[in-house]
């Protein structure tokens, strides 16, 4: 198999896995420099994959694989943010989220997988005009699943992904909310798949279910259509170094504030889109470099049953990214 094809995206299966760019560049090639010895037996894993029983095996795209090890930062220039109805004064604020991490097979058989692995990101938050402090973001994503495929046409995932969060800002304790589900993939056939399944979200106590479901549409070798919540991504691959993408995918972070026993969960969030281009510079490593808008982006503050709630008009979101696509 060669370095720069995929069999198809393990990932599809997780519904997952971020501005001083100099500094980033740095730091994410140290780091990822740093793990590739972790790395040095993935084609024999992937050729476990292509012997395996596995459905996604047979796939005929040529797109490069889905990163399984990346660093990342997502930049987002000064925004304003204004109370909705309220009397509160406004604010401006900076955004800066970095991110490593790796999702990895740990075990692979003729009809069973196991992926282990996990996320570590800093967001950080700039106050520049507003009575209102900074706040430093720490969030610790583990990240386990295990895949079993019945008959010739259906895998199933079952994962966990517990999100630890803490206020670097204020010595804060830990909070913790997270993901838990089962996905299915549906082999028609190399053009189409079918994802579908239910999804488990806990919010730092506050639970909830919905159901999951996306179609996976390979319009040619070198081109494909997710339609996956909450990342459709369109992909198209020119050249075998390199990678075009438009996608939109949700980013943020939420934490909890706690003062004289008193529980207060703040988050920030957005709707990316994004378009941008990937280039394999050395080895399987890639360079990602991307731009566009973050919408529908808010914080929200909440205190027992009161919720504030400030607002921000469309602004722009870069992102750039070293990743590792075996």
């Amino acid at each position: 198999m060669n370095q720069s094809r995929q069999p198809s995206t393990l990932a599809s299966l997780l519904p997952a896995a971020r501005g001083h760019v100099s500094l980033f560049t740095a730091l994410a090639l140290a780091l990822l420099a740093g793990s590739l010895p972790c790395f040095a037996g993935m084609n024999d894993t992937l050729q476990a994959i292509q012997q395996s029983e596995f459905s996604f095996a047979r796939s005929s795209s040529e797109l490069p694989f889905f990163p399984i090890g990346w660093t990342q930062d997502r930049f987002y220039p000064v925004a304003s943010f204004k109370e909705d109805g309220g009397n509160l004064p406004s604010a401006t604020m900076v955004e800066n989220t970095l991110s490593v991490g790796a999702v990895l097979p740990a075990y692979v058989a003729k009809r069973d997988m196991a992926l282990l692995g996990g996320d570590v990101a800093w967001d950080d938050l700039t106050v520049k005009t507003g009575p209102y402090a900074d706040q430093s973001i720490l969030r610790v994503t583990p990240v386990a699943a295990w895949l079993h495929q019945f008959g010739e046409n259906e895998t199933v995932g079952a994962f966990a992904a517990p999100i630890l969060s803490k206020n670097l800002s204020d010595n804060q304790a830990w909070g913790i909310s997270g993901y838990a589900g089962i996905i299915a993939l549906h082999y028609f056939n190399p053009e189409y798949q079918l994802l579908y399944g239910g999804v488990y979200q806990n919010s730092f106590g506050q639970s909830m279910g919905y159901p999951y479901v996306g179609l996976l549409w390979l319009l040619s070798p070198r081109c494909q259509l997710s339609i996956v919540f909450p990342w459709p991504t369109f992909s198209y691959a020119p050249a075998d170094r390199w990678l075009l993408q438009l996608g939109l995918a949700p980013g943020g972070s939420a934490w909890d504030n706690w003062e004289n026993n008193l529980q207060t969960t703040e988050s920030i969030g957005s709707w990316n889109l994004t378009a941008g281009a990937a280039y394999r510079f050395y080895g399987k490593l890639w360079l990602f470099a991307g731009a566009g808008v973050a919408g529908l982006r808010g914080i929200d503050i909440e205190t027992g049953t009161d919720r504030t709630t400030f607002n921000s008009q469309p602004s722009a979101v870069f992102t750039l990214a070293v990743q590792f696509r075996p």
